[in-house]
Order: structure tokens, then C-alpha cells, then sequence
């Protein structure tokens, strides 16, 4: 008789992980309705029955892998510097750490866009898990940053969707720039560019009115 897999020695080999990878690029490809978990586990060079070992059917998988990607986004925005480091210093520091997270993951921008374009359960709870949270932590630094001069004073909703869009939309429409102007927008040394970019986008129209914001934040 064949042995039920054990979990440990499976994730010690990165057969949890491969899976949780290769199910984000699927679904980030084909949408959660097109994914098939046959495909997943092709991608991931991992057994059919490990998908319905670890996460038992695709919509738990499903989250499994919008987890496992904020946690690492979430990683990489935690590293505050140090004390005494300005409002400006730490705003261009999170966009840097956005930019090269969206860079080594594409596909998490591709997934995200294609969530939040209908009013599904999965957007609604992509929205309360992940999304309320980081917004708000977003709003209150932007705010600050408003406050100071450093970022025009744009209303919160709309500053907070210009900077995804300024950030990201690069990245999830990649093949397209590929084909249109022959740049690999997930290149390292064309990531740290386009950070510069964003920084520039962001923080030269602060300067140049040198306001003070104080938006009311809409409810």
C-alpha cells in the first residue's frame, strides 16, 4: 500500500512552496475560474494528491497563495529604518520595496487586478484581510507626507490608486511592454529605475506647490 505523504519531509523539500508559486502564476493567467490544479501541480513539479494533502480543494490553495504573497510583501515593507529617518526617507524606502516586490512578482499584480475588477467573495475578502489593513497604514503615511510638503495634496482614495497604478501596472501589463518598446520591466536594474520614476512622480509635485495638506479624508 502506498504511504500518505509525510508533511514534513514534503516541505522540507519545497513541495509546499513550489505549489504555492505555481498557483499563483496559474491564477494570475488563467483568473481562479480557468485554473486547474492539475496544471498547478504540473508547474509545480508536485504530485496531484499534495494539492488536496496541504489545502484540500483549489479555493483554499487560492488563498493559500494570496497569503503566502503578502506575508513576503509585508516582510519587505516592515524593515522600518532607523530613528530619526524623515517622513520622505521613509516614503521613498516603501515605494522601493513595492516596486522590487512587484518585480520579482508580476504575477501578484495580475492576480490583484483581475480580483478586484468584480464584486466577488474572493475581492471581498481579499479587501478585508489584506487590503483594508495595508490602506490604512498607506493613508497615514501619506498624510504625514502631505503634511510635510513632500506629496501633493491629492484626497487619500484617489492618491492611494495613483500610486498602485504608477507602481504596478508596469508589471502586470509586462508582455505588452516587452512587445511594444523591447524592455523587461522585471529586469533588477529596470526596477530600480522605474522606483526612481515613481519617487520623482510622487514627491516633485509636493515641492513644487510646497503645500501643506490637510485632505479630509473620505469616509
Amino acid at each position: 500500500m502506498g504511504q500518505k505523504p509525510q508533511k514534513g519531509r514534503q516541505t522540507a523539500n519545497g513541495a509546499r512552496e513550489r505549489i504555492l508559486a505555481a498557483a499563483l502564476e496559474v491564477f494570475a493567467e488563467r483568473g481562479f475560474d480557468g485554473a486547474h490544479t492539475r496544471e498547478i501541480a504540473e508547474r509545480a513539479g508536485a504530485n496531484l494528491g499534495l494539492i488536496k494533502y496541504y489545502f484540500n480543494d483549489k479555493e483554499r490553495l487560492w488563498k493559500a497563495s494570496v497569503a503566502r504573497s503578502f506575508a513576503e510583501l509585508q516582510a519587505d515593507l516592515a524593515g522600518e529604518p532607523g530613528n530619526g529617518v524623515g517622513t520622505r526617507d521613509r516614503l521613498v524606502r516603501g515605494v522601493r520595496q513595492f516596486v522590487r516586490f512587484l518585480a520579482r512578482h508580476p504575477e501578484f499584480m495580475r492576480l490583484m487586478n483581475d480580483e478586484a475588477k468584480r464584486d466577488s467573495r474572493r475581492m471581498r475578502w481579499l479587501a478585508d484581510h489584506y487590503v483594508r489593513p495595508m490602506s490604512k497604514l498607506l493613508d497615514a503615511q501619506f498624510e504625514l507626507a502631505q503634511a510635510e510638503g513632500v506629496m501633493a495634496p491629492i484626497q487619500p482614495v484617489s492618491l492611494r490608486y495613483i500610486v498602485l497604478g504608477a507602481a504596478g501596472l508596469i508589471f502586470s501589463q509586462a508582455p505588452e511592454c516587452r512587445y511594444i518598446s523591447g524592455v523587461d520591466p522585471t529586469d533588477s536594474e529596470f526596477a530600480e529605475r522605474h522606483a526612481d520614476a515613481v519617487v520623482q512622480l510622487l514627491t516633485a509635485s509636493g515641492r513644487r506647490t510646497g503645500a501643506k495638506a490637510h485632505v479630509k479624508r473620505q469616509q
